[in-house]
């Protein structure tokens, strides 16, 4: 933790990577809780060069580049194949269109809203196999504050320390363990994706 008022900086990183739009990116994420752990320790003091470092002017415009990198992250991540259409839901789970985008509507199921010009949901894979009653107890919190299914998706992919190094997913997946502590860091997310608004 921090004194960053009890925050922690990959919290904070976390958040900030949400809002450049590089939310799911592991890489960016550890980027900048080491940039804001040296903040924090001081380091830069000692380092006059650090901003030049983190701000090249091969990158004059970070905020861009980070929005930039997000779009072409969300492009690629809707069109990965691990993210199905509904057809390919409707195959793989062997339940019929109607009741995925009901599962879907009433929050026991999240989709990927397209990214760019396509067309369609995208639905995780991962979660056809997971039991819908653990699955839909974790989505709970993010389905009450509405929140943004890409926001979702990050936190459901993302491997956690709390849970011992595993995604959201992985713990959800894994029937032998209790999925308490994910929806605890769920609410946990909804809370800064509130106080971030």
């Amino acid at each position: 933790m921090s004194a960053l008022d009890g925050i922690s900086t990959r919290e904070l990183a976390a958040t900030t990577a949400r809002a450049l739009g590089a939310d799911g990116r592991p890489e960016v994420i550890n980027y900048l809780k080491d940039a804001f752990d040296k903040v924090v320790s001081g380091g830069v003091g000692n380092d006059p060069h650090y901003a030049n470092q983190l701000f090249s002017a091969g990158n004059a415009d970070p905020l861009a580049a980070a929005r930039s990198r997000g779009r072409r992250f969300a492009i690629e991540e809707y069109r990965n194949p691990a993210n199905l259409t509904l057809l390919d839901a409707r195959d793989y789970a062997g339940r019929n269109e109607r009741a995925i985008n009901e599962d879907r509507q009433k929050g026991a199921l999240y989709a990927l809203l397209p990214a760019g010009k396509e067309r369609g949901f995208r639905y995780p894979k991962w979660q056809f196999d997971a039991d819908g009653s653990r699955l839909k107890a974790v989505l709970e919190p993010f389905v009450s504050a509405k929140v943004n299914s890409w926001s979702v998706h990050s936190f459901m992919r993302t491997k956690r320390e709390e849970l011992g190094g595993r995604s959201p997913a992985d713990v959800i997946l894994d029937s032998n363990a209790s999925v308490a502590r994910v929806i605890d860091l769920a609410v946990e997310e909804v809370g800064g994706e509130q106080g971030a608004a």
